[in-house]
Parts: structure tokens; C-alpha cells; sequence
């Protein structure tokens, strides 16, 4: 009897965007044929992605942001990736040990011969523990290197740590224990994997002087350095929308307008359509992007300023959390983007920002430089460097 294809289980644990799943279909895709796959999602509002794969999508289990220390006026800053991680359950032993236990039944039921994970750092270990495959995939901010003795520091300016790192690792290793997995010598080896593959540039990496070798292109496919382009291209994916100044910002800007908002609730809508802005129904092409743009407007999603870096097209970022805020400033720090933080944003401060760099003939200049200095390292064919990287691994599952 013919055998059944290996099975893969593309995992997701927290997120809102849709660039995790479009992560996971481009990984899928590059294992090559003769797989099948499974997605076990934290959120499946943008589960369409992984249509084209076939994929067998369903709810995994959900590790959700406590914001309960982090707002307020005694709100305490998230300090490190390890405070973050206390946030998202870390703090207590027996979520821990709820969410393993699920995602290592889920990998026996479903003879599950590898594990794909995106933001899902239980996952791995779930699959660590039952000895099967793994795959740890994600930017080089959301996928910290497994063999640090801790999580650093992200900003010189928040140093005080809400969550001991030593106990969370505790937490973690009273877990483990409990399936019979031996302990964890520092908290990032959550992150350990068989094959770590980090789609980013090494100046979008804050791990960048602890990192271990190539990066992976953020992109799939090459785009043209952006032309002589008109329009303020708006990429919004979550709840930026819910901020009055923003709807009204976008409203009132006198340049020509175009975006992509699959969030947008449909009064917004309706009426940012209404004030001429064209909104698209679905993801344009990274060349179409470039073809018609003069300015990116986003929160500073890893995602879409990867690709505005690439085309040349300067940008302003409205981050809605400290990931989006470390990548804008980076972009910032490069000369190629301005960013106006989220609790300084008001609608004349917003329009006023985005006219400025639209105008800024210095601004374009140093960003069609830039992404002519990273288009001399990006291959003829950058798709093809996921598939090279898990060759090795897709011709073992197939023995």
C-alpha cells in the first residue's frame, strides 16, 4: 500500500497581521511537493492565506497579552522579549503545561512528522519533546537566537523588568518536566529548533551581534526600485483604525491615496472611500506597489517596510507596539523613514508628517540609495533560498 504523505503542522500561538500566515504558506511552499499540512492558529482571520497550500486550518490555542501591568499610570515598560513572554502566560506553570499538553496531542493524533512555527515558541518545545521535526520561523525581532543566556535589553531608555527571567525559566522547566522533557539552561531556547530560518535584514535585527548565520530574504520575489510615483499607499492590518485621528488624517489628506485595510471596520470604510481614497479588495503586488507610490504609510508592520525598503520608498510609521516601534526606528535610524509614536498621534501632526516626507526629495533620494545597496545582496531568485534551506529537512521527512 502507498504510504501517506508527511504530514506538516504549521503552528501560530500570537499575532493579529496576516504576515505570519503569509510566512507559513511561503515556508509550506518551499518543503516542495509530496507534503500535506495542517495550521493550528491563534487567530484565523486571515486563514484565505493558506488556501493555496490546501491546508487544514483549526483553532490552536491562543497565547493572549496581558496589558493589566503595562497600562495605566503606573504602567511598567516591556523591557525585554522574556517580559513579554511573562506577559503572554510564561507567569504561570500551569498554562504552560495546558498549551504543551494540547499541541503535543494534536502532533500524536495527527502523526504529525514536522512542526512549522511561527510566534509559537510551545509549540516547539511540544514538538521537541515527542522528538519530531521543528521549524522556528519569524523576523529577526520576533524570533530571538535560541543560544543567548537572556533576553537583552531592547532600549537603553526601559531597563526595569516586570517578570525574573530565572522564573519564568522555572515555570518552563516544571512544564517540560511533567511530559518527562529534560530542563532549559536559559529561557531563549524556547526558541531551539532543528532548522531556524529568520526572514529579515540584519539592520531590522536587534539580536543582530548574538546572531548565528544567514539571514533569509524577506522577500519572495524581487521588486524594481520604485519610479516616479504619486501616491500615499495606506497599509493598516489591525486596529489602527480605531483611532479617530488617523481616520481622520487619511480623510483629509490632499495627496492621492491608495490601500490596503482588511480591518477596516465598514463605516471607515465607506467613508475614506467617500473622501476619494482607493481602496483595494485585495493585496496588490509588490510591483504595483512600487510602480505608483511615492510614500508608504503603515505602522511599521516588518512586512510592508521590508518591501518599501527594497522599492526605495520612503516611509512614515505610526507603530501600534514595541515590535512595530523598534523596526520604524530602525528605518528611521537608516535615513529612509519618519515615525510619529502612537501616543503623540493627533490628525494635524499626522497630515502635516506625511505631506512633509511626501515632499522630500532628501528623503526619496536616501531610500532609492538604500535599496539599491540591498538589492547587490538579494539573489537572482529569492524564493528559492527557503527551499534550499529546507531541502535537507523535506528529503529526510520524505525518506
Amino acid at each position: 500500500m502507498p504510504t501517506a504523505p508527511p504530514r506538516i503542522l504549521l503552528a501560530n500561538e500570537f499575532g493579529a497581521g496576516r504576515g505570519h500566515l503569509v510566512t507559513l504558506r511561503q515556508v509550506a511552499a518551499g518543503f516542495g511537493p509530496g507534503f500535506v499540512f495542517d495550521a493550528a492558529l491563534a487567530r484565523r482571520t486571515h486563514q484565505d492565506v493558506l488556501a493555496e497550500i490546501g491546508a487544514e486550518v483549526y483553532d490552536g490555542p491562543r497565547l493572549r497579552y496581558d496589558t493589566r501591568r503595562r497600562v495605566g499610570p503606573e504602567a511598567v515598560a516591556t523591557a525585554t522579549w522574556g517580559d513579554f513572554l511573562g506577559d503572554l502566560g510564561f507567569d504561570r506553570e500551569t498554562r504552560l503545561f495546558e498549551v504543551l499538553g494540547w499541541w503535543r496531542h494534536v502532533i500524536q493524533s495527527r502523526k504529525v512528522a514536522a512542526v512549522v512555527a511561527d510566534y509559537a515558541p510551545l509549540a516547539l518545545l511540544a514538538a521537541r519533546s515527542l522528538g519530531v521535526a521543528t521549524v522556528a520561523v519569524g523576523t529577526g525581532y520576533g524570533l530571538p537566537p535560541a543560544e543567548m543566556a537572556e533576553f537583552p535589553i531592547l532600549c537603553p531608555e526601559i531597563s526595569v523588568r516586570l517578570h525574573d527571567e530565572a522564573t519564568l525559566l522555572g515555570n518552563v522547566n516544571r512544564a517540560v518536566a511533567s511530559y518527562g522533557f529534560g530542563p532549559l539552561a536559559a529561557l531563549p531556547e524556547v526558541y531551539r529548533a532543528d532548522l531556524t530560518l529568520v526572514r529579515s535584514l540584519a539592520l531590522l535585527d536587534p539580536y543582530g551581534a548574538q546572531r548565528r548565520g544567514a539571514y533569509c530574504p524577506p522577500l519572495t520575489q524581487r521588486v524594481a526600485v520604485a519610479g516616479e510615483g504619486t501616491e500615499v499607499f495606506v497599509y493598516f492590518s489591525t486596529t489602527e483604525l480605531a483611532d479617530p485621528a488617523v481616520v481622520e488624517a487619511l480623510v483629509r489628506l490632499p495627496l492621492p491615496r491608495r490601500g490596503y485595510l482588511p480591518a477596516a471596520p465598514p463605516g471607515v470604510a465607506a467613508r475614506l472611500a467617500a473622501s476619494g481614497m482607493v481602496l483595494e479588495p485585495a493585496p496588490l503586488a509588490p510591483a504595483q506597489i512600487a510602480a505608483r507610490t511615492r510614500l508608504v504609510l503603515s505602522a511599521g508592520q516588518h512586512g510592508i517596510l521590508s518591501l518599501a525598503l527594497f522599492a526605495g520608498l520612503p516611509q512614515v510609521c505610526v507603530p501600534q507596539h514595541r515590535e512595530q516601534d523598534w523596526h520604524a526606528r530602525a528605518a528611521h535610524a537608516a535615513g529612509v523613514a519618519q515615525v510619529l509614536p502612537r501616543a503623540q498621534v493627533t490628525t494635524e501632526r499626522l497630515v502635516a508628517m506625511v505631506q512633509a516626507c511626501h515632499a522630500d526629495p532628501a528623503l526619496r533620494a536616501s531610500a532609492k540609495a538604500l535599496a539599491r545597496r540591498l538589492h547587490d545582496d538579494l539573489p537572482d531568485e529569492p524564493h528559492s533560498i527557503l527551499a534550499e534551506r529546507l531541502r535537507p529537512l523535506a528529503q529526510g521527512l520524505r525518506g
